[in-house]
């Protein structure tokens, strides 16, 4: 049975700077019931795969695992691999200031007059954070490239079935097991993909090296291939938050479980000025002042699950107490009340009546 919250290794090798603390990170989310791992080629400068494979090696049995064709890191000279650690530690320090700042600015442009107010963090309902676009120009149909956009379309890495074969095999050796449970294009578009390349995946699936395929990518270009080849069966991993209207159309057609990242990609006061009045109501629930700064993670994590009901979000994390944080929130969901249950659905679903007081 595949686990309701996923743990995503995007951020994990530059969460601690030992092998060591980085593998505690992973027991961590093991240790809190989490079964499902997401993983890729381009995380970490290419490390990533390679730390997850002894560590599933000896839990194979019991974990389903993502990873991804398509995006590769890009090659760092031998010399100067050594400073990858320092580089991390930098990040570390300068990103979540960053943030923050933009959330502050966010903030002050939201609440500017005019039609240029708007969230430099969250877009329109039914984009993506990765989309270039939330919906195409008028005249064109879903899943049909323009001529332009077939002129410019052009992957780092050629969609060809030679290269398929290639890279997932060094997934596998780096990730020690001979089969990937979800093997997904990592932004993909419709433009890159052709008959031989489609026909390849199939094989790998017959051959027993994947167990699915799909699409990781944003919104509208996933939307794009599932319209276009609809013959495929398209596991979905999509970026998800609370401004997100069509979730549900996603889950609809996603051949297995639909996969959403990124809840919690706002910051805390971006957070709470998109929110609004859901925060109250929340505090409440949870018997908690609203002034708990634990509340807006929380929040946006419920929100994504009661969207994704019946698929995986996923998260990451480089702080233990705050993975067993989202672990045990599912164990809380699982004990709300009816009219609780009622409340979160409907906040997640953003209808009219989202922001009611809790009963």
């Amino acid at each position: 049975m595949l686990s309701r919250l996923g743990f995503g290794t995007s951020g994990v090798m530059g969460a601690a700077l030992t092998t060591s603390g980085r593998l505690k990170l992973l027991d961590t989310a093991w240790d809190a019931g989490i079964r499902h791992f997401d993983t890729a080629p381009l995380y970490g400068f290419g490390e990533a795969e390679s730390l997850l494979g002894p560590f599933l090696r000896r839990r194979r049995d019991t974990i389903t695992i993502t990873t991804k064709f398509g995006l590769l890191p890009a090659s760092v000279h031998p010399l100067a691999r050594p400073l990858i650690p320092l580089a991390r530690g930098v990040n570390r320090r300068l990103l979540p200031p960053l943030r923050r700042g933009v959330a502050r600015l966010a903030s002050r442009r939201s609440a500017a007059p005019g039609p240029q107010a708007s969230s430099l963090l969250v877009p329109p309902p039914g984009a993506g954070a990765a989309d270039p676009v939330a919906a195409p120009p008028a005249g064109r149909q879903p899943g049909v490239p323009s001529p332009a956009d077939q002129r410019s379309a052009g992957p780092d890495t050629p969609y060809t079935p030679a290269n398929l074969r290639q890279q997932l095999e060094q997934s596998l050796r780096k990730l020690q097991c001979d089969c990937i449970d979800y093997y997904l294009l990592h932004e993909a578009q419709a433009a890159y993909l052709q008959p031989p390349f489609l026909d390849t995946l199939d094989q790998l699936v017959a051959e027993g090296k994947i167990r699915h395929y799909g699409i990781g990518g944003g919104r509208w270009s996933s939307r794009c291939i599932v319209e276009r080849f609809p013959q495929h069966p398209w596991v979905l991993q999509i970026p998800d938050t609370h401004t997100n209207d069509d979730t549900a159309w996603f889950a609809e057609h996603s051949a297995g479980p639909l996969f959403t990242h990124s809840a919690l990609r706002l910051g805390r006061e971006g957070a709470q000025q998109e929110l609004g009045a859901l925060l109250g109501p929340w505090a409440a629930l949870r018997q908690r002042p609203v002034e708990d700064p634990a509340l807006v993670a929380e929040l946006l994590m419920a929100l994504a699950l009661s969207r994704n009901a019946r698929g995986c979000v996923l998260f990451s994390s480089g702080h233990g107490d705050r993975i067993r944080a989202n672990a045990a929130l599912l164990q809380t969901l699982s004990t709300l009340d009816p009219p609780a249950q009622r409340w979160l659905q409907a906040a997640a679903s953003a209808s009219a009546d989202a922001a009611a007081p809790h009963p």
